[in-house]
């Protein structure tokens, strides 16, 4: 189907569903388009839950659920129709083609069990018409074995259980990775690509939204998937576009689903957008959340976003503590504190390049008590 008309077909739906029935009720879903999408209103995860907390069972017409873990709920539920479901499966197909995915043999080792993950790929990578085996999680010696038994030639997995893969002995000339940060992480693409002897490529996506963009084989970042989703980065202070190359928050409206409509999704997620070719283009990847966002000398400062670095650096991507304060004369002091022994050389140049700010000074520390952001100027 058409992009437009697809686009069209997802208010409709959406306007007809409870969560946006008021806020679109003055919407002309015929009226709609790639321009004017940012007109319309946005939609959080905390709407969503609420309407699922009230109305727990699935609706008319599911035909495939899946769950997510949820602070809000426990549990998160996501539906998809048969419909939904159909065109899911044909418009990521069409990136696979893109990609040269036809007639190889392919071993999914996410999950097929409460999670989305496994049946995203698996539906779409037969599709697009190649072999496909639910091997799901797990045995990393049983999936090296098997790969290389029946001439498995793509793997696809998250990329930590990759490299798991590879030191037990498998090869695939190509991997198709998701579910953590990955190209974000420097360094970690090299790991993997030599530890599988082969190309690895990311791709981003949630249950809610299904896989939305993914990286080509010129590896310059994760595409905007055309059949699959819009994307957009918006300031997540004053909900407006950001120009190409700065930060912001990735909202996303899903093409694949009309049963859950998600129109202007607000995920929360950090990234740098650049428009190319008609298309989004995330060139650094998701790299951190917007949530913790603090703004350091005049500059947005997304903590999270320190934490692909640091893992990078072979330091835990966990074991850090931004700290804010007041120098003597008025202006901002930033220290970063680590719970390491030692800082890396090239650490603080590296957080500079990404985030635009220099640290003043490092503590090393024991142990970190607090949050991840200490805001002392007030």
């Amino acid at each position: 189907m058409e992009r437009i008309a697809r686009l069209r077909e997802v208010i409709r739906s959406a306007k007809a569903h409870p969560v946006y029935r008021e806020k679109l009720k003055d919407v002309d879903p015929e009226g709609v388009d790639l321009d004017n999408l940012h007109t319309l209103p946005l939609t959080t995860r905390e709407e969503w839950v609420a309407y699922l907390k009230a109305h727990p069972q699935p609706p008319e017409g599911a035909s495939l659920m899946h769950l997510t873990p949820s602070p809000l709920m426990g549990w998160m539920p996501e539906y998809l129709s048969q419909e939904d479901l159909r065109y899911q499966t044909e418009a990521l197909a069409q990136h696979y083609r893109r990609l040269g995915l036809v007639g190889k043999r392919v071993l999914v080792a996410f999950s097929y069990h409460v999670f989305a993950g496994g049946w995203l790929f698996h539906q779409a990578l037969w599709r697009a018409g190649n072999l496909v085996f639910p091997h799901g999680p797990g045995e990393a010696a049983r999936i090296a074995e098997i790969g290389q038994a029946y001439g498995f030639e793509v793997l696809v997995t998250n990329p930590s259980f990759a490299l798991k893969v590879g030191q037990a002995g498998g090869r695939f000339p190509l991997l198709l990775a998701g579910g953590e940060p990955f190209t974000s992480v420097p360094g970690f693409r090299e790991r993997v690509e030599a530890a599988l002897g082969g190309v690895a490529l990311d791709a981003y996506g949630t249950s809610e939204l299904g896989i939305v963009a993914g990286e080509s084989l010129a590896k310059d970042g994760l595409w905007e998937i055309p059949e699959m989703a819009v994307l957009e980065v918006l300031d997540p202070e004053t909900l407006k576009p950001v120009p190409d190359g700065e930060k912001g928050e990735l909202v996303v409206t899903a093409l694949s689903r009309t049963l859950m409509p998600m129109v202007r999704f607000r995920t929360g997620d950090l990234a740098i957008a650049e428009r190319r070719e008609g298309l989004t283009l995330l060139p650094r990847g998701v790299f951190g959340r917007t949530d913790l966002m603090v703004k350091v000398k005049g500059v947005k400062l997304y903590p999270t976003e320190l934490a692909p670095i640091l893992g990078g650096f072979g330091l835990d991507p966990k074991g850090f503590q931004v700290v804010v304060e007041r120098k003597l004369e008025g202006t901002d002091k930033l220290v970063l504190r680590l719970k390491a022994e030692k800082v890396p050389p090239g650490l603080l140049e590296a957080i500079q390049r990404a985030t635009g700010l220099r640290v003043d000074e490092v503590e090393l520390v024991g142990e970190l008590e607090g949050g991840m952001v200490l805001d002392r100027r007030f």
